[in-house]
């Protein structure tokens, strides 16, 4: 489990409501190139956004947590990507 520490925003001026920051942050891994990223869910609370899903690789896992990274309200980033590698296929099997 990887975890991400955003500079101190002790007093945040807006309150952020959690749907909201759950929404934009699905909505900019769904925008992202890597289609593998559209099965990435959020929960968020008290300034921390939670990644939950599945990814193939390490570095897809950090391009999820880098694309959410500064969205507004989130304070640190807890990322449960599970990291699993698709079995591979012979090309001898038909």
């Amino acid at each position: 489990m990887f975890t991400l520490d955003m500079p101190s925003l002790q007093a945040l001026p807006n309150p952020v409501g959690a749907a909201s920051v759950c929404e934009r942050a699905e909505s900019v891994l769904r925008r992202n190139p890597y289609v593998a990223l559209k099965n990435v869910s959020c929960d968020y609370r008290d300034g921390v956004l939670t990644l939950i899903g599945c990814l193939p690789t390490y570095y897809l896992k950090q391009i999820a947590q880098e694309a959410v990274a500064r969205l507004e309200g989130v304070v640190r980033i807890d990322n449960r990507i599970e990291v699993v590698s698709a079995p591979l296929r012979s090309v001898f099997n038909t």
